[in-house]
């Protein structure tokens, strides 16, 4: 059985279900990698397996040295980091920790229990230790904006002049302007329409004279430009009537806000 779905191409998720028994069959569920080369939904009710089905693809996937960005507000994704080959009961301990004194149980045993649990309900999928070594192999790294818990995320590098190859091929300027643009007013709660946003425009404008100037910018100068550009016209309009200085001011005021906030990580 396992020779079938270690076959590169196949993500193995389980075992096909008798629907007038509801118990699971020997015939595999298998999936071919390549249906989830445009788009796919997971739909269900709650509690009836989503994140669980994700995690299963994920983890086929990875095994078979296929990339993924896991975006994850819930936080449940996380456990993906943890794989123990070896179903140490040392190395579940610190996991079941405060599950096992809530029993009032034992820690190590509570751990030797759920380590053979898990150990044995892999078995019976069919998978063994090297399948699980196989994945425990395979880089995982957790980044985590505002906070230290994993890797801090520094947003202030897409401020840094880009490149020359961006910067003389107009189309992937643009693209590479607008990322940049919507991206910061997204943290001060802006969402922003190119045509339209007057904070987009005048941001756009700031970084656009910074750039050809050769200027790397950073959230500081960046509040100080919103006050006082280095330009007084927006297309034939003055500034001042574009876009007033009290208004720039509380833009300025947003950013400053979100620069000042302990939760902010650079």
């Amino acid at each position: 059985m396992k020779e079938i779905y270690e076959k590169l191409g196949l993500f193995y998720l389980g075992k096909d279900t008798d629907k007038s028994t509801m118990e699971a069959t020997e015939a595999l569920t298998l999936l071919k990698n390549k249906n989830f080369t445009t788009h796919a939904a997971i739909i269900g009710m709650t509690g009836s397996g989503k994140t669980g089905l994700g995690v299963g693809i994920i983890e086929e996937a990875a095994i078979d040295n296929i990339p993924s960005i896991i975006i994850d507000p819930k936080g449940d994704m996380g456990d993906l980091c943890l794989a123990d080959p070896t179903f140490s009961p040392e190395n579940f301990a610190p996991w079941v920790e405060d599950e096992a004194r809530a029993k009032e149980t034992d820690v190590n045993a509570y751990a030797a229990k759920i380590s053979t649990m898990w150990k044995e309900g892999i078995e019976s999928w069919g998978q063994d230790a090297s399948r699980v070594e196989k994945f425990q192999q395979v880089k995982k790294t957790i980044y985590t904006p505002g906070s230290s818990a994993g890797v801090a995320v520094n947003i202030l590098s897409s401020l840094e002049t880009p490149p020359s190859e961006v910067m003389e091929d107009s189309d992937t300027f643009t693209s590479y302007l607008k990322s940049t643009t919507v991206s910061l007013l997204s943290l001060v709660g802006i969402v922003a329409d190119p045509l339209d946003s007057k904070e987009y425009i005048l941001l756009a404008q700031i970084i656009t004279k910074a750039w050809f100037a050769g200027e790397d910018l950073g959230i500081e100068s960046i509040i100080g430009k919103i006050i006082n550009p280095s330009f007084k016209k927006i297309g034939v309009l003055p500034l001042d009537d574009f876009y007033g200085k009290d208004e720039r001011f509380k833009l300025a005021t947003k950013f400053n806000s979100l620069l000042a906030s302990p939760s902010f990580s650079l």
